[in-house]
């Protein structure tokens, strides 16, 4: 599969949510749903709130926190192809996140290194 950024520096290509969907398999969507549940301390996911075509890609994004996402918003508004593409790159609202996920810092990081 093709390698998909999302705006946060995510591989899409390795996100369940993304694999399952591109598949159309409801019952992968079923598994993430379970899984995100657990991990993310919820009640209850459903699988629907799964679905994703990417962030980035201008297509659904219908994912359990896409809709709402500040970094989603935010790059999108400004047309950057990531975070690390910004030239407000390690803002508050992105500093909030490496808190919340350590490794895509990493990421976002290594993507700065490519585009020089």
């Amino acid at each position: 599969m093709a390698k998909i950024r999302a705006f946060c520096g995510i591989d899409c290509g390795e996100c369940e949510a993304y694999i399952a969907t591109q598949a159309n398999d409801l019952a992968g969507l079923e598994e993430t749903a379970k899984k995100w549940a657990v991990q993310y301390g919820a009640k209850e996911i459903l699988p629907e709130a799964c679905v994703c075509d990417g962030c980035s890609s201008g297509k659904r994004t219908s994912t359990a926190h896409a809709a709402t996402c500040a970094i989603r918003l935010c790059a999108s508004g400004r047309g950057v192809v990531t975070c690390a593409h910004c030239s407000d790159y390690g803002c508050g609202t992105l500093q909030q996140f490496f808190a919340f996920a350590p490794v895509l810092k990493e990421k976002l990081e290594a993507i700065r290194k490519e585009i020089g």
